[in-house]
């Protein structure tokens, strides 16, 4: 297959979906994975789309990450649940626990839910917005391996430590900020590694802590720029509290990265979600929010600036083309997919 070439989100699910069955994810889970992988490739988020294919079937074929781990609630209240996801896919714990949410948030107003280990769960954006048809804001934060040196230090100790809240609309795009507290996220610069790219200087550091373009040698030894220094830092130490201290998981330094085939990653997750309904009338909710977002795109632009965005915006107009004409992969990542397809016997073809 030729690098460049737009293939269906259809072809890519089914496929991802098969390759995942083959390493033992029973069907529905396997659907689950794949679909939440596209979903990201479909918003343009392509550091955490099937890229990750190869490196999610390395982790359970080196017998660190479970195909069938069992999520099993450990504790809870009307209000809060925290989920054990038995070292499996990250992304079955976190629909799990989103769906128990999305069930006491219509009874309490507002109700969270912590995971422990559990790995990597791709786009958090994928569970914040479950929430969204619920008329419910989704709130995801998690940890990740240490890639990030504390303002002042020399060592990565924290990771980037994404977050993201959904929040719904009414004719306006549903607002999506989908963000590390990195300048920007592992996965962007792992994926500029695999494609042989260089990154913007500021990006991150080398292992001196002198600014690099080289994606390599922030992946080896460097670290993450955290966004708005003192700030960004301090919001990755928090989220590391909740995601990490808070629900038993592991945290700091001890978390493991994807392609780190040394031991269990031992990821954490905090999940949210507020009933709108408890605070308005989510008609009225949606009305205003429509208002604040066309005051803000309609608001007097800088010079030299076409048009002022809105978080998730520009993912959402990118899913619309790529749901009509196909998603774009490199051709690392149409290497790397050939690869898996042959090793498993599944054809891997255009459709």
């Amino acid at each position: 297959m030729a690098a460049g070439v737009r293939i269906p989100h259809a072809t890519l699910t089914t496929f991802c979906s098969r390759v995942l069955e083959m390493c033992g994810l029973p069907e529905p889970d396997a659907a689950l994975v794949a679909g939440s992988m596209v979903a990201a490739d479909l918003r343009g988020v392509s550091s955490h789309g099937v890229a990750r294919l190869g490196t999610y079937v390395k982790r359970v074929n080196s017998g660190l990450m479970e195909p069938r781990g069992r999520v099993t609630v450990v504790s809870e209240t009307p209000s809060t649940v925290l989920v054990d996801g038995g070292n499996g896919f990250g992304q079955v714990a976190a629909a799990f626990a989103m769906s128990l949410l999305l069930d006491k948030a219509r009874t309490t107003g507002i109700a969270s839910a912590g995971i422990r280990n559990m790995n990597h769960y791709g786009m958090g954006a994928y569970f914040a917005m479950m929430a969204l048809p619920h008329d419910m804001i989704g709130i995801a934060v998690s940890n990740a391996p240490p890639a990030m040196a504390p303002v002042g230090g020399a060592t990565a100790m924290l990771g980037t430590n994404p977050i993201t809240i959904a929040v719904p609309t009414a004719t306006e795009p549903p607002l999506v900020l989908d963000m590390a507290t990195s300048l920007v996220s592992r996965g962007k610069v792992r994926l500029a590694a695999k494609e042989g790219k260089k990154i913007p200087v500021g990006w991150g550091l080398d292992s001196s802590g002198s600014p690099t373009d080289d994606p390599v040698r922030v992946l080896n030894g460097g670290s993450l720029t955290p966004i708005a220094g003192p700030k960004g830092y301090g919001l990755a130490l928090m989220i590391d509290v909740l995601s990490g201290v808070l629900t038993g998981s592991a945290f700091g330094t001890a978390i493991k990265a994807v392609d780190d085939l040394s031991g269990k990653s031992g990821t954490g997750s905090l999940l949210t979600a507020i009933n709108v309904s408890a605070f308005m009338d989510p008609h009225e909710f949606r009305s205003r929010l429509d208002e604040m977002a066309q005051a803000i795109r309609q608001s007097p632009r800088a010079t030299g600036v076409d048009r002022i965005y809105l978080p998730g915006e520009i993912e959402w107009e990118c899913e619309k083309d790529r749901r009509k004409n196909g998603i774009p992969l490199s051709g690392a990542v149409v290497d790397d997919l050939n690869a898996l397809g042959t090793s498993n016997g599944i054809d891997f073809e255009v459709a």
